[in-house]
């Protein structure tokens, strides 16, 4: 019998509004199973109902902002203590003192994302890793791993089109003074 795929969303305050990238990514996928995405609930949760909804979940997606704030950091050390499938997810956020030593004790390497279609790419790469189970607990019909095949595809090569360089100051520069009519060290090589 096919399982169901349960994934649980932990967000720090500041990013809650991905929560409902990653719900879109799983709506988007070509296939259709049973998957249940959990959180704890906005008005916050006892500890033995925040244990329940961890303890047998799949994966664990947590996403980082500026700061650690309750209960991402409870759901955190929660998830850690049962061993789930964490995968940290990191915006380029400048963190707050507490948020830094956070980050600083998460013993695994963090995945970094700039924008929404980077989350998007991410999950989306996971979840196929995920329902591409040797064992095929989630059901899937040998035309449904092809479209995830295919998804899968599509998104590397998305990937490999993508900017390898950041573009503008991202990337670092020298700015030249343009008034300066010789290099402070070795030759003038172009003079207007």
């Amino acid at each position: 019998m096919a399982e169901i795929l349960r994934l649980f969303v932990s967000a720090t305050t500041d990013l809650d509004a991905q929560r409902s990238v990653i719900g879109r990514t799983v709506a988007d996928l070509p296939v259709r199973i049973g998957i249940e995405i959990r959180r704890t609930p906005v008005e916050g949760g006892k500890y033995d109902d925040m244990y329940e909804l961890i303890a047998n979940c799949d994966r664990v997606y947590f996403l980082m902002g500026r700061d650690i704030t309750a209960p991402a950091g409870a759901e955190w050390h929660l998830a850690w203590q049962l061993e789930r499938s964490i995968m940290p997810l990191r915006a380029p956020a400048a963190l707050t003192p507490a948020g830094g030593e956070f980050v600083r004790g998460v013993p695994l390497d963090w995945v970094w994302f700039r924008s929404s279609t980077e989350l998007v790419r991410i999950i989306t790469r996971d979840l196929i890793r995920i329902l591409r189970h040797p064992a095929n607990r989630y059901g899937l019909t040998l035309p449904e791993l092809e479209l995830l095949a295919e998804r899968s595809r599509s998104i590397e090569a998305l990937q490999a089109n993508a900017p390898k360089e950041p573009d503008g100051t991202e990337g670092g520069g020298i700015l030249l003074d343009p008034n300066r009519n010789e290099p402070i060290e070795g030759v003038l090589l172009d003079d207007q």
